[in-house]
């Protein structure tokens, strides 16, 4: 059998830790380009510089818009240049409802491709977008994910939980788990015990400011004024409700423990991950978030909301962190008051995040198997 050696990822917009899972990829000779779509979207505000892509890739300008919380993607010349790419194999990495994906997935089912169509998913059942599910969406969905008898590759655990509940059946899947920017997260020992020479309990929120989403006001109604005066919030990000919660902080007067930071770029968050004490993500939806792969390898405590579709790989409840359900307030404000109640413990558990970082997440790793899985597959 003639052996597949080349693969183009088709995805959306560069985002830095992408960049560097990509440029590392391509020191290990695998043969592939990346296909972006776009350079950016409206909601996001990462600052690329092109001249730091390393890897082989081709940045479209097609078609774009987004409505409501939707990116609408079109891009005929990136469909074209697929289609003559005629030796590759495409790994899918844009939503499995775009507009190109679905293109792709006909064309395939008509037999007018014949390349091999992976998916890459960060599939989670209990995103907002999942749960408002429907018999269309659920007819469509099966069809694009059964389109191909590809591989499905998966951030993890809940990527196959939810396959299964969506009646997606007969899927290999391969472990590609989200890679972190790993040259720059980096914490010496000198600066952990710096962090906990710090009188005020330091936490740090990287979050959107979308309350539907993220679920930051609910946090803080939850663990209750008295708490949130124990310590210091440093909430990262910038969205739309940042009104809302600056006036959520006014009217409990506690501007002096809740800041509002706005969007930070990595050398920002280095910085801020160093700062911490603990890591919280209080969200309400979040399929596979890179943050919490960001606070292992800084090896910081976290408090982690299960709707985080990483969850399962990343937390060991009651060891490096601590789960909570965020539609209960009382799951909230035990999982917050327990972690609290062990700050003496703080480090011992930052130090088991590190190892769970060491053992699961690490770029070596990560690179090292899916090149090892994809590879095997493609060649059966």
């Amino acid at each position: 059998m003639t052996e597949i050696n080349k693969y183009i990822f088709f995805t959306n917009i560069p985002a830095p830790y992408r960049i560097s899972f990509y440029n590392e990829l391509y020191k290990y000779g695998f043969n592939f380009e990346v296909y972006y779509m776009r350079d950016t979207e409206a909601d996001r505000s990462w600052k690329i510089d092109q001249a730091a892509i390393k890897h082989p890739f081709y940045i479209d300008h097609g078609f774009y818009k987004m409505i409501g919380r939707f990116h609408i993607h079109f891009n005929p010349r990136l469909l074209i240049k697929l289609f003559r790419a005629r030796e590759a194999e495409i790994i899918l990495g844009g939503s499995w409802n775009d507009i190109n994906v679905l293109i792709l997935v006909i064309l395939k089912r008509l037999g007018l491709i014949k390349h091999q169509l992976h998916f890459w998913s960060e599939a989670n059942y209990l995103t907002f977008g999942a749960v408002n599910d429907n018999l269309f969406k659920k007819v469509l969905r099966k069809f694009v994910y059964n389109s191909s008898n590809g591989a499905q590759l998966s951030s993890g655990k809940m990527t196959e939980i939810t396959f299964e509940k969506w009646g997606i059946r007969g899927k290999t899947f391969l472990q590609l788990p989200n890679a972190i920017e790993e040259e720059n997260f980096q914490i010496s020992e000198k600066e952990i015990a710096a962090r906990y020479n710090n009188n005020t309990a330091t936490l740090l929120m990287p979050v959107r400011l979308l309350e539907r989403d993220k679920g930051i006001i609910n946090f803080f109604k939850a663990i209750g004024d008295e708490n949130i005066r124990k310590g210091l919030f440093l909430i990262a990000g910038d969205g739309p409700d940042k009104e809302a919660i600056q006036a959520f902080i006014r009217s409990h007067a506690v501007e002096e423990n809740i800041k509002l930071l706005g969007f930070c770029q990595s050398p920002e968050m280095v910085s801020l991950y160093k700062k911490a004490n603990i890591l919280v993500l209080p969200s309400y939806s979040d399929p596979s978030p890179l943050t919490l792969i960001e606070a292992l390898s800084m090896k910081l405590p976290v408090l982690v909301s299960e709707r985080c579709g990483n969850h399962f790989e990343a937390v060991v409840n009651e060891d490096n962190g601590y789960l909570f359900n965020p539609s209960e307030p009382d799951s909230i404000k035990q999982a917050f008051d327990s972690l609290m109640r062990r700050t003496g413990e703080w480090k011992n558990m930052g130090e088991i995040s590190g190892k769970l970082y060491h053992e699961k997440f690490r770029k070596q790793i990560v690179i090292e198997n899916f090149i090892r899985a994809i590879t095997a597959f493609s060649n059966s």
